[in-house]
């Protein structure tokens, strides 16, 4: 096999890149060719090893620059062994077994030069067939030696405001937290995984009816071209309807509201989850009450219009499970050709009255004109080398000292994909150096509640409150999606220890012993969760929907560095804090409990932790999306997340008081947000 790149070569990487929605020049089409035969990778698979490249490194553009980083990302692609050769002369190949493989001592010297003189991929290099390549990788740093502490990587601040750091003097009276008053997400533990499938399917009809008059309330008045449209409909066949059920063949401009699925090859009797979703097996399901269930094939072709200006074209982004409105014409009842795409229908945002407004904000009793200040991280809480917490330490003594005025830590606090922790038995070393076998219970006592409770003990005056998440890679509850709060299952095992005890109760009375009314420092809420801290409507899932929608999602035309906003604008518009179906693997959705991840209004700021590229960015102009990163990064540091929430002017605060009037929290003008590296 010859490492030049062939015409067909080159068409097949045009069109793998073009699907994985990547632009590239003909010069890099040559080079990327080029690798596929050096490296023996399918351009397919070179696509989508670009992809997860760019949303781990946040690029978007692959060009002459990012280029050279993409390519070093291929060592792990390349073979199982790192160090091997992974290009060799078309000239040896030609002449035969024998003149290819060395004698062992040959061997031996062969690899001890290359041990000694390891060369990395160039540019230049992967010009030359017959030039060897030999990959290395570079070596992690480990946690402790990290040299980019409290570095800052994005911030959200358009207008410039001070961190709450530089306006408090640390915590002041203790923010109000609580469940949103609308929400329906579980608090306590249920029976799990025993949902009959006609029980399912009976969710999954119900939730499309649902959204199918959200969408067509949301979107049925107003539009003077739809209107149009159909009076012209109406003028020819007499059928003046804009909504239309799936499958039905129509003459004239209809909107239908269906479920996007995976149909692979154009059968319908292949699984629906076979496969990535792409253009090509792209189909709209209709409900079993007014569609008979139809699946019809989506003709995107006018998004995809080549020959257009860039300004004419119409982005989209799809994937399985979103309940969409597709408008345009279904001629013979099996394909229709889309014309507008409707990606759901947000829920509506809170409206505040004034008079609580102005309370929350400058009354003596709550934030007294100061920022409200929230810090959310997420886990593995230990590097995957150790259990000894070392993040989770550093993190904490730097909350003791900032004082914010929550603490928002999403799970795994004890991560079961941990090596350590796989055996079901692990060991730990106690106070007196000595191992021993230890429950997950016992370890996050020890290096969860243990850290809190010293941390109050120091200081008793500190009013930080901390709200915990569950995570089904917790190693210590049911993974389940939605998950219920953390409970302590306290059982005597013998008269000085108890059995699932998680020290939470320890952490509540810490430097607090003598005091009858305590406020609680901590609240274990469910996974996903809808929370009113003071008046903002914060939403949290620790599950990573990001990386799950992102590894099955279609779309075109997106404006660069875009999709990951657009992704997590999916969760408000489809009112659900996992509308990806089928489910990824390892999600463990129980499908009969799915109206308690539904969210019950557009939050104020949406927390999606994920392992992709951490951001901050504002969707559907009144949300702020947090993705705050996780805070260990296999055996180095991550990120976390510091939001800062600026109260209102007083002067509009007090003149809406006076007029009596309802206001939005208006949070995308008065919140700054920083993504540190911890």
């Amino acid at each position: 096999m010859s490492t030049a790149a062939t015409p067909k070569l080159k068409s097949d990487v045009l069109s793998a890149f073009k699907s994985v929605g990547a632009e590239v020049t003909d010069a890099l089409t040559t080079r990327i060719a080029t690798l596929s035969s050096q490296l023996r990778l399918s351009p397919q698979k070179l696509a989508e090893a670009w992809e997860a490249h760019s949303l781990t490194k946040n690029v978007s553009v692959l060009d002459d620059v990012s280029f050279a980083a993409y390519r070093s990302s291929l060592a792990g692609l390349a073979g199982e062994n790192n160090n091997r050769v992974v290009g060799t002369s078309s000239a040896k190949r030609k002449a035969g077994p024998s003149s290819v493989t060395p004698t062992p001592n040959k061997t031996k010297v062969k690899r001890e030069n290359e041990q000694q003189q390891p060369q990395l991929a160039t540019p230049s290099s992967s010009n030359h067939a017959g030039k060897n390549i030999l990959i290395t990788p570079t070596k992690t740093p480990t946690y402790q030696e990290r040299t980019n502490q409290g570095e800052v990587v994005s911030t959200y601040n358009p207008h410039y405001l001070p961190t709450a750091a530089s306006s408090n003097n640390g915590s002041h009276i203790a923010a109000s937290i609580q469940y949103h008053p609308s929400s329906t997400h579980p608090t306590k533990s249920y029976r799990h995984m025993f949902t009959p499938l006609e029980a399912r399917a009976q969710v999954l009809e119900e939730r499309l009816a649902t959204m199918t008059e959200q969408i067509q309330s949301a979107h049925s008045d107003g539009d003077d071209v739809v209107k149009q449209e159909v009076e012209a409909a109406a003028a020819t066949d007499g059928d003046s309807s804009t909504w239309a059920p799936v499958g039905i063949p129509r003459q004239n401009t209809v909107r239908c509201v269906g479920r996007i699925c995976n149909e692979v090859n154009g059968n319908r009797f292949r699984l629906a989850h076979e496969g990535r979703l792409n253009k090509a097996s792209l189909r709209l399901e209709g409900s079993r009450q007014h569609s008979a269930g139809s699946r019809i094939h989506l003709d995107l072709q006018a998004f995809n219009n080549e020959d257009g200006e860039s300004e004419d074209k119409r982005d989209y982004s799809l994937f399985p499970g979103q309940i969409v409105a597709v408008e345009g014409i279904n001629s013979s009842g099996r394909t229709m050709q889309a014309t507008r795409l409707i990606e759901g229908a947000p829920p509506p945002s809170e409206k505040h009255r004034a008079r609580d407004l102005l309370d929350y904000h400058y009354g003596a009793e709550k934030q007294d004109g100061k920022p409200l200040s929230i810090v959310t991280l997420c886990g593995p809480y230990t590097t995957k080398d150790n259990l000894n917490y070392d993040p989770l330490q550093d993190i904490i003594y730097k909350i003791s000292t900032d004082k914010p005025d929550v603490v928002i830590m999403c799970g795994p606090f004890v991560d079961g994909r941990q090596p350590l922790l796989q055996g079901g038995e692990p060991t730990i070393i106690d106070e007196n150096g000595n191992e021993k076998k230890s429950t997950y219970e016992e370890i996050f006592c020890q290096n969860v509640s243990l850290l809190l409770e010293e941390m109050y003990a120091n200081d008793p005056t500190v009013k930080t409150q901390f709200v915990l998440v569950p995570s089904v890679e917790d190693a210590f509850v049911d993974s389940v999606y939605p998950q219920p709060p953390f409970v302590e299952n306290t059982m005597k095992r013998n008269h000085n220890h108890e059995f699932g005890d998680l020290g939470l109760h320890y952490v509540e009375g810490a430097g607090r012993e003598t005091e009858k009314k305590r406020s609680n420092r901590v609240h274990c809420v469910s996974n996903p969760c809808t929370l009113k801290i003071n008046e903002l409507t914060i939403g949290v899932t620790s599950s990573d929907v990001l990386f799950h929608i992102s590894s099955d999602e279609c779309n075109a035309n997106l404006p660069p560095g875009t999709r990951m906003t657009r992704i997590a604008q999916h969760l408000i518009q489809q009112r659900s804090y996992y509308p990806l179906f089928p489910a990824a693997k390892g999600a463990s959705l129980d499908l009969g409990k799915a109206n308690q991840w539904e969210m019950p209004c557009q939050p104020d700021i949406l927390i999606v932790p994920s392992k992709l590229a951490s951001f901050a960015k504002p969707v559907l102009d009144r949300t702020i999306v947090v993705n705050p990163g996780e805070l260990t990064k296999n055996t180095s540091g991550g990120t976390y997340a510091t939001i800062d929430v600026h109260p209102m002017k007083r002067e509009t605060l007090e003149d809406a008081v006076e007029a009596d009037m309802e206001m939005l929290s208006g949070i995308q003008d008065r919140v700054r947000v920083d993504i540190k590296r911890i």
